[in-house]
């Protein structure tokens, strides 16, 4: 069965006068098939893996200028890593 998380990520503005932006990521995956579809502000792609090998795995992409990582870790639930920071989904 296919699990849901989300994601609402604030990246503060590099320049004055410009307003923060807030990034939204959702993950839906399942361990058990190996398909993961994450959308990053709107935008979907299909990470998906063999079947029972998504555990362990983690995938880079970026947040406007923010690197992040999303990790799918062999115990517990995926999570986003910003500056070595774990930030669980909901």
């Amino acid at each position: 069965m296919a699990k849901l998380y989300k994601w609402e990520i604030n990246e503060p503005a590099v320049e004055e006068g410009v307003e923060d932006v807030l990034h939204t990521v959702t993950l839906k995956c399942s361990n058990l098939t190996g398909k993961a579809i994450v959308t990053i502000d709107g935008t979907e792609f299909d990470i998906s893996v063999r079947p029972l090998s998504l555990k362990g795995t983690s995938q880079m992409f970026r947040l406007g200028e923010m690197p992040a990582l999303l990790e799918f870790s062999k115990k517990g639930a995926p999570a986003i890593v910003l500056d070595g920071e774990r930030l669980l989904g909901k």
